[in-house]
């Protein structure tokens, strides 16, 4: 067989394959070098979406996530004490506290998502409307078991739910039947519950977990929507890895998981 290069042109083309090779050596370095850990501490809510969403980040960057998951209302308290961070996320007002207290960078802040507050049972039970005011008090009334986040944990759902049940005139009816989850496990609370439990949570905690179904979001008039807002920390060094991470936030990739986890994408 004749060999494709001769003379001069193999001697050459032995070259180019060597400085291929050292090419990809060095550019491989350097990936590595560029890699980085990303310590982030984030709302709970949040965590759903990232499940869909670290291993692409990752595979793509290079770069490592590492989550601290806490509730909403706990951000806030955690950053002012002796919490650290490279990126937090949290609900708007807690990250527009944040920034007021020098915790946050202002310029590095961006709201990428919203959430309203939904109503989870049990997959198999009978369907209610959850469509007006009354409906939702009939299905709240009719449960065995209502399960909501412990407004004492800070979290927003958690509180805005007491203020709903309290609006209507339900507090010491539901009482009684009235179970707490942590925060972020209400879904897991309802399920293990079984039938008969109604459940009120962010819906980003309900949308596509297994044994369980989304009813619906709550009636327009009771309605609550929480922003989540990324900031990068004062004292975090400068990192071009978690600015990677921030403008990934805000792709199109990232909108696409937050529709799939009913949040709606700023």
């Amino acid at each position: 067989m004749t060999s494709l290069f001769i003379g001069p042109d193999a001697s050459c083309a032995a070259r180019i394959v060597a400085s291929a090779t050292l090419l990809t050596a060095i550019l491989g370095a350097w990936n590595q070098a560029r890699a980085a850990e990303i310590r982030l501490l984030s709302a709970a809510v949040m965590q759903p979406v990232f499940k869909e969403t670290i291993d692409e980040f990752e595979r793509t960057s290079g770069h490592k996530l590492i989550f601290t998951y806490r509730t909403m209302g706990a951000i806030t308290p955690r950053m002012l004490g002796s919490e650290t961070a490279d990126l937090v996320i949290g609900s708007t007002p807690s990250i527009s506290r944040l920034v007021k207290e020098g915790k946050i960078n202002a310029e590095s802040t961006a709201t990428i998502a919203k959430v309203g507050v939904g109503i989870v049972v049990h997959s198999g039970t009978p369907k209610q409307a959850v469509a007006s005011v009354d409906d939702l008090v009939r299905a709240l009334l009719a449960a065995k078991t209502i399960v909501y986040a412990d407004p004492l944990g800070g979290g927003a759902a958690g509180i805005h739910v007491v203020q709903v049940i309290k609006k209507l005139g339900l507090s010491e009816q539901l009482k009684s039947k009235t179970k707490f989850g942590a925060g972020g496990d209400v879904t897991e609370v309802i399920l293990a519950q079984g039938d008969g439990a109604l459940g009120m949570t962010q819906i980003s905690e309900i949308v596509g977990k297994p044994g369980a179904e989304f009813v619906g979001p709550l009636p327009d008039e009771l309605q609550n929507y929480t922003g989540i807002t990324v900031g990068i920390p004062t004292d975090a060094q400068p990192s071009q890895a978690v600015t990677t991470f921030a403008k990934f936030l805000q792709s199109p990739a990232a909108s696409a998981a937050f529709r799939a986890k009913g949040m709606q994408a700023e």
